[in-house]
């Protein structure tokens, strides 16, 4: 195994059980969960607001990093506390005219269609080819002669390892002046999150390994006069616009320890981090293809780390999540209809593993599948 992968374990707990579900919640290193707990301390002893003080060189370094993660500069990124918050942010302040469309592919994020349609927004379906991938050919097409007022992808699925091209859409929608909206909560720390869409969102607990409750929002620079922000008088007005979409009711030690797993993330070097979990995912899709009962959905080559697997015997796949954890230690996720209801027909079973997956612990996972 790389040298530091093996560090990167060394970083964490022991775990308890085999974990392959980094997309539902990544496994945080001990300084990160340290720096979570000094904070909270810190906050008890001296008073929240003192704490916030001591550490403003810290969350102004985290902007600057997950602005540079997310291709924007710092005064263009907004914490709060989910994915699902930030998009809520970005839709109440971006000037979309009522009964806009929006353009996504059928993989497309259930609840976040649920959430265009209560701001009174229409889907519209954009063309893709046979894995799911955005037909950049027919996007331009659309661009040019039916375009959406927003183009939204989900960088990297939820339900299943399916990447979207969001750099060569970002290049297609700019040249065509339509906004690029990317939802990047499986992407950010999986993948290239730096594409040049004009807005981009996503979550601290995934493939960053941060803590739960921290999200974040960045919007390109360009696009900071045309937003719609409340200006609360105690905050000052001479704050950049995206600044005041930040909760400001805050879980500022998961924002702490936040910064401590960016600062990791970064010293393991991002390009090498995405290609190991692309060549995570080129292992455990062979590796389970022949598991009697179970089908992999995806593409063998996809360069992401999670993978899929429809159930062909019948099974319940919420049944068998449960199962491979309380018999075999073994954490998945059982994926709904309603992650993806433009696409899936049926729940899948959902594998998700970090960078220090072993061919062990997938012929584990292929042994307990069976029985």
């Amino acid at each position: 195994m790389l040298e530091w992968v093996t560090e990167w374990t060394a970083r964490r707990p022991p775990a308890q059980v085999l974990h392959l579900d980094t997309a539902a919640a990544g496994r945080s290193s001990l300084a990160t969960l340290d720096a979570v707990a000094t904070h909270a301390r810190l906050e008890a002893e001296v008073g929240a607001y003192v704490a916030q003080e001591r550490v403003a060189g810290v969350l102004e370094r985290l902007s600057t990093d997950v602005g540079a993660l997310l291709g924007v500069p710092p005064a263009g990124v907004a914490f709060g506390e989910s994915a699902t918050a930030a998009l809520t942010a970005l839709l109440g302040a971006w000037p979309l005219p009522a009964g806009s469309r929006i353009g996504v592919v059928p993989g497309e994020w259930g609840p976040n269609a649920e959430r265009f349609a209560r701001h009174g927004y229409a889907t519209q379906l954009l063309t893709t080819d046979a894995t799911g991938r955005l037909d950049l050919e027919a996007l331009e097409r659309t661009l040019d002669v039916d375009p959406p007022a927003v183009v939204h992808l989900t960088q990297v699925a939820s339900h299943r390892g399916l990447v979207q091209p969001v750099e060569e859409a970002a290049l297609r929608c700019r040249a065509a002046g339509v906004p690029l909206w990317v939802d990047a909560a499986q992407a950010v720390g999986h993948v290239n999150t730096a594409t040049g869409a004009d807005a981009v969102y996503g979550t601290s607990r995934k493939w960053l390994a941060g803590p739960r409750g921290v999200g974040f929002l960045a919007v390109a620079e360009p696009r900071w006069a045309a937003l719609d922000v409340l200006r609360l008088r105690m905050l000052g007005d001479d704050h950049p616009p995206v600044q005041y979409l930040e909760s400001h009711e805050a879980h500022l030690a998961g924002r702490v320890g936040l910064a401590a797993a960016v600062r990791e993330y970064l010293a393991d070097d991002p390009a090498a981090v995405t290609a190991r979990l692309a060549e995570v995912g080129r292992l455990t899709r062979p590796a389970l293809a022949d598991v009697p009962g179970w089908a992999p959905v995806d593409a063998m080559d996809s360069p992401c780390a999670i993978t899929a697997l429809r159930p062909t015997a019948g099974q319940d796949v919420a049944a068998e999540r449960t199962r491979l954890l309380l018999d075999h230690g073994i954490l998945t996720t059982a994926c709904v209809v309603a992650r993806a209801p433009l696409e899936m027909t049926g729940p899948l079973l959902r594998i998700s593993p970090q960078v220090d997956c072993t061919l062990e612990d997938l012929e584990r996972l292929a042994r307990a599948l069976v029985g």
